[in-house]
């Protein structure tokens, strides 16, 4: 699942956070401006009324009949639209205009204020009393919807300007806040094992990204001591493991020479001197590898006939496959040169061919392709093996990685051949990858730089 950058998601929130705090003030200053009109129009009812108890006639409703004086009476009130007077014993003397007699019922209305709608309009009413008469004054609430509506509709017109303004202030924040956590990362990915003495650009200020900082470079500090001893202790033990496994193998090979064994004696000679050789193998590769890691490979850089390296290996390839009945094919275009060093490249073919017989089948076929593409001499070797797991392909090219996990020595080598492979071909400014792999072929491919293009 793909995850955004953290400047998105700050100038995302930071946006997300304002439109909801600007929706929140839109809100609340909508509903203080809808109670502030309303308060004022309650105002309004209650000063009115006074001259309407003074200008009402006190007779019943007879006295309304006929005649033009409720028009008169409503004449200048502003948002007043009508009224309804009556005795508070029960009696509704008279209603203007007529549509408001429905609200009036049952009548008297209690005293005090409410908010009614009619006919799809909102009234504000205002219910008084003096001396028997009950008198409702009706305000239109028409202009206050008007007022809060025009005030929502300029706060959502102005919320995508504001919310645009926010993001691009928020995002260019946001960079200039992340620069330095970006320069870390660049720093840290320079770091490597061939480069753990590079270290981290401190920043002027003490803040929490010059804490960080100094965090990682002690952290790069400690890896480095504790890689160097590692590799240095590889380098040493392997060293000095070589003299005397060597001295071990020719002892063992001039006692089967001389003879004077009988058939169990010689076969636990033979063993022994399989295992020496065995060991002398793995303590060559780590002392490489170690070396690899030090930077300190003695490689020369020359140029070298692929094609003829190739084919010498396929020659080699044929005597280890004999005791399976392994067919070798070899398709190898002729003058295919790369620079770099031919023993190391040597080294290459002889243990991917080596894994190639060693996981095949009996009876299977190996194949050595050798092709130029695109300024590079790519090189395939595959053979009828079983394939590798999908779950395992991730670690094939790690340091004693073994397909076979019990490591029994007779389904499988030491683990360092691909390590070593990878080492070799990165060193040579190429690569080395598992193409196809499934229930009856396995292949890895080389890709080096040709000699024209290395200059």
């Amino acid at each position: 699942m793909k995850t955004w950058p953290l400047r998105r998601k700050l100038t995302l929130w930071s946006a997300l956070v304002t439109g909801l705090a600007l929706l929140t003030l839109g809100a609340a200053t909508a509903l203080s401006l809808y109670f502030e009109q309303i308060e004022f129009i309650d105002h309004r009812l209650r000063a009115d009324a006074e001259p309407f108890f003074a200008d009402l006639p006190a007779s019943g409703p007879a006295s309304w009949e006929n005649t033009d004086r409720a028009p008169l009476l409503l004449k200048g009130t502003g948002p007043l639209r009508g009224f309804a007077i009556g005795t508070t014993a029960g009696r509704l003397d008279h209603a203007y205009p007529q549509n408001l007699s429905p609200l009036m019922r049952p009548w008297p209305l209690p005293k005090g204020y409410s908010t009614v709608n009619l006919e799809k309009r909102r009234l504000r009413l205002g219910v008084f009393e003096k001396e028997g008469r009950t008198l409702v004054l009706v305000a239109d609430l028409h202009e206050v919807n008007e007022m809060v509506m025009d005030l929502l509709i300029a706060f959502l017109f102005a919320l995508p300007v504001v919310l645009i303004v926010v993001a691009l202030g928020s995002s260019w924040f946001a960079r200039r806040a992340l620069q330095p956590v970006a320069n870390i990362a660049r720093a840290a990915e320079a770091i490597t094992a061939a480069r753990l003495d590079a270290r981290l650009p401190v920043p002027l200020s003490d803040d929490e990204i010059g804490r960080l900082t100094h965090v990682l470079n002690a952290m790069f500090d400690r890896l480095q001591r504790g890689f160097e001893q590692a590799t240095r202790f590889t380098a040493d033990a392997s060293h000095e493991l070589r003299t005397p496994l060597t001295i071990l193998r020719g002892e063992i090979e001039e006692a089967l020479h001389s003879g004077g064994f009988d058939g169990e004696q010689e076969r636990l000679l033979v063993g022994l001197l399989e295992q020496t050789s065995g060991l002398q193998k793995i303590a060559d590769n780590l002392l490489l590898l170690a070396r690899f890691d030090a930077g300190k490979t003695p490689m020369i850089r020359e140029p070298v006939d692929l094609s003829s390296l190739v084919n010498e290996a396929a020659e080699d390839a044929e005597l280890l496959a004999s005791p399976g009945a392994i067919a070798i094919h070899s398709d190898v275009p002729p003058d295919v040169r790369v620079c770099g060093d031919a023993h190391l490249l040597r080294r290459v073919l002889l243990n991917l061919i080596d894994n190639a017989v060693r996981y095949n089948r009996e009876g299977g076929e190996l194949w050595l392709l050798l092709r130029r593409e695109k300024g590079s001499a790519v090189l395939t070797i595959a053979n009828t093996g079983t394939g590798i797991p999908q779950d395992r392909r991730l670690d094939l090219f790690q340091r004693f990685f073994r397909l076979n996990v019990d490591r029994n020595r007779g389904t499988g080598g030491s683990g360092l051949g691909l390590s070593l492979c990878r080492e070799i071909a990165v060193a040579h400014d190429g690569r080395i990858e598992l193409g196809r792999s499934d229930n009856d072929h396995t292949e890895f491919v080389v890709r080096l730089p040709l000699e024209d293009l290395k200059g």
